[in-house]
């Protein structure tokens, strides 16, 4: 049995923008993990202090503004089991979410622009860098007042 294409996010969870991300190890462990964000979701082995990486080594992540979707789109993709984000760039970027649900890979965004490319590979550079350490973090807006799911990933 062939394993199944990427399927595209469904439509009715599309956020409003997205964007790749950075944040010290320390940062992400004390100020993030430190907001109450309903869905949460993070492994031990996933924390940058229990695999020794430095305070100041930048995390990469997604950040998905999501607008009134964003718990709708924090659950759908809490009941997938996310396991990690790749950027994929070929003539067409694809941001791809690989969950344990049916072994499932879901795009969540498709990018041409060269800027947005230079990011993607930035954010797969400093995932080797943080030794497979990554986040995907879902908002309703840019304000950092609120969130609605936090999965701290390990590739």
């Amino acid at each position: 049995m062939s394993p199944i294409p990427p399927q595209p996010l469904p439509e009715n969870l599309w956020g409003d923008r997205w964007q790749f991300v950075g944040l010290p190890a320390q940062e992400l462990e004390l100020y993030l993990l430190e907001r109450p964000i309903p869905i949460r979701k993070v492994s031990e082995l996933a924390l940058p202090s229990q695999q020794q990486l430095a305070t100041t080594l930048l995390i990469p992540g997604v950040a998905i503004e999501a607008g009134r979707q964003s718990m709708r789109l924090a659950r759908w993709i809490d009941e997938q089991n996310p396991q990690k984000i790749e950027a994929v760039n070929r003539e067409l970027g694809a941001l791809m979410l690989t969950t344990q649900q049916n072994a499932a890979q879901w795009i969540l965004a498709t990018y041409q622009d060269e800027e947005v490319r230079l990011a993607a590979q930035t954010f797969e550079e400093r995932k080797i860098q943080s030794r497979g350490i990554h986040f995907l973090l879902i908002q309703p807006d840019s304000t950092e007042v609120t969130y609605s799911g936090l999965w701290i990933l390990r590739a």
